[in-house]
Formats: structure tokens, C-alpha cells, sequence
């Protein structure tokens, strides 16, 4: 089972709730895909800029990022 890990820090991004709504969407799109990533583990480090994306926009990113590992995985 696939398993993940979070690194999102108050220096790169300063607002607690910017920070959790990141998490939050990062899990989300986690969760849907589990099951297609086998037994890795993955680490998500938020870069500067990521908490003036939008919900959708951030969802999009996790979606092609985790779609992207699954291409591979397949390959």
C-alpha cells in the first residue's frame, strides 16, 4: 500500500490555513489514486507560491502528478 508524506513549512508557506487546505488537498487526491500506486512511498514538499493556487488548480497538479507516477509504474 502506498503511503504519504507531507513537508509543507511555515517559512515557504506563512498561513496555517494555506498550509492545511494544501495538506488537505494533497491526501484528497492521495486517497483516490492509492490503489493504482503500489507499495511506494511518496514525499510532497510545497514550493514558495503554492498557497496562491487555487482549490481547483491544486487538484489538478496532485491529479497529473500522481496520473504521471501511474504512467510509469505501468510502463
Amino acid at each position: 500500500m502506498a503511503r504519504l508524506g507531507l513537508a509543507v513549512s511555515s517559512k515557504t508557506v506563512r498561513h496555517a490555513v494555506a498550509r492545511n487546505r494544501i495538506k488537505r488537498i494533497a491526501r484528497e487526491t492521495f486517497r483516490q489514486q492509492r490503489e493504482q500506486l503500489d507499495a511506494l512511498d511518496f514525499i510532497v514538499i510545497a514550493r514558495s507560491g503554492a498557497d496562491r493556487k487555487t482549490k481547483h488548480e491544486l487538484h489538478a497538479a496532485f491529479n497529473k502528478a500522481w496520473s504521471s507516477f501511474i504512467r510509469c509504474k505501468n510502463s
